[in-house]
């Protein structure tokens, strides 16, 4: 029985990490590299362009209430399961773009889709199999979206040159194929573990998870959330708009993909050090690494970007803060309320990170688009970060509060 359980716990680690390489990456890290050939084909500026993701990553948000209340409602598999469907047929559907109107319906049903292969079913479908080093475990699978995002630039952008855009969405959308059927087959819906205790006999119980109303009264709460926002924000910002950067800088297609790759290589990196980090400090001190990192990374950016090889150097200390982030709101949830039923609570911390998401490429868009030049937003970005930063500091008091052990 042991080795059964503890065989499927490392099944389910792999396939979620599979799932955030494909089904989540391919969609969300790929659809930058699109945005010069849309922008040129079709002559909508960068703020038009870069609106498709940011309603992609305004979906992955604001939606993710609803996912949580899903997963705990029915499991994490079941909701895997569907969002696969949905993101395959969003990527199918924008192979058929010919406007702005087709363009963003079709982003919103990626959206969707991805919201629901996202780090929260993925990251509940593990974290009760994983008593310790949960840090570690959610900073592996989390590691998959760099894994994903390293490769889903450089595949889009080779097939873009050699298929044109309708192919490469499609072949992108048959990709989706791998984690749906491995899902399907090697994840085992939860049962009596998941509900009455984790591998290590551990009891579960959900008395420590707040309810809504509850949660919103919380100081931490709106601490974390706000530093999630402002950092999220600021970090999606630059990686939605560094390829359009970079080629305005002067560097080729190839290489601002391959900088755009470094980023999200780095982030798989940075995901299994924050782990790390909060599975031996805390939530708090390896959300305050990341953003360390992130402002670190942008003001580098803008002062090295004339030299190719640093460059490349701050896209990798960008994106280990960048990894951190992703990691957080999981880590903080589990750390704080413990691992059963907290779909609903880690679905409305990540309302924060979506609406950061969101909202930052669109305004570094919108700011490019008066400005001419993206001195001015990625200073913005800056500005966010170091808010973020600045808010985790002084909230300390509030947002140290003693983790849960027996709800796991």
């Amino acid at each position: 029985m042991v080795e059964s359980v503890s065989e499927q716990r490392g099944m389910n680690l792999l396939v979620a990490f599979l799932n955030l390489t494909i089904a989540f990456s391919f969609g969300v890290s790929s659809l930058p590299v699109f945005y010069p050939v849309l922008a040129r084909s079709y002559g909508w500026n960068h703020a038009s362009v870069a609106a498709g993701g940011s309603i992609v990553l305004l979906l992955i948000g604001i939606a993710s209430p609803l996912i949580g209340w899903l997963v705990d409602r029915y499991s994490a598999k079941s909701v895997l399961l569907a969002g696969m469907c949905t993101v395959a047929l969003g990527l199918a559907l924008l192979s058929l773009t010919h406007d702005l109107g087709q363009y963003y319906l079709f982003c919103a049903v990626l959206g969707l889709g991805t919201c629901a292969v996202s780090i929260l079913p993925n990251s509940i479908l593990i974290a009760s199999g994983f008593s310790r080093r949960r840090g570690i475990a959610v900073g592996i699978i989390n590691a998959g979206i760099g894994l994903g995002g390293f490769i889903a630039p450089i595949l889009a952008s080779s097939q873009i040159s050699a298929r044109g855009v309708p192919k490469t969405f499609l072949l992108l959308s048959l990709c989706i194929a791998i984690p749906f059927l491995l899902t399907l087959v090697a994840v085992r819906s939860p049962g009596a573990q998941t509900r009455r205790g984790d591998s290590s006999g551990h009891l579960a119980s959900s008395t420590n998870v707040p309810g809504a109303g509850s949660l919103l009264r919380m100081p931490m709460f709106w601490i974390f959330g706000i530093s999630l926002f402002l950092a999220a924000h600021a970090m999606i910002a630059v990686q939605q708009h560094l390829v359009l950067y970079l080629v305005g800088q002067g560097f080729n297609a190839r290489s601002s993909a391959l900088a755009l790759s470094t980023v999200l290589g780095a982030s798989a990196i940075g995901k299994i050090l924050s782990g790390a980090v909060a599975d031996r400090f805390s939530a708090r001190f390896m959300m305050l690494l990341s953003i360390l990192c992130v402002g670190l990374g942008i003001a580098a950016l803008e002062t090295f970007v004339d030299r190719a090889n640093a460059v490349f150097l701050c896209a990798i200390v960008f994106g280990l803060g960048y990894g951190g982030i992703f990691n957080a709101p999981a880590l903080i949830v589990f750390e704080h309320f413990g691992t059963y039923r907290v779909g609903r609570v880690l679905g409305i911390l990540i309302v924060f990170f979506g609406l950061g998401s969101a909202t930052g490429g669109l305004l570094a868009g919108y700011i490019y688009d008066r400005s001419h030049g993206y001195s001015l937003p990625f200073g913005v970005d800056l500005g966010f970060a170091c808010l973020a930063l600045l808010l985790m500091l002084i909230g300390g008091r509030q947002t140290r509060l003693t983790p849960v052990t027996t709800a796991v």
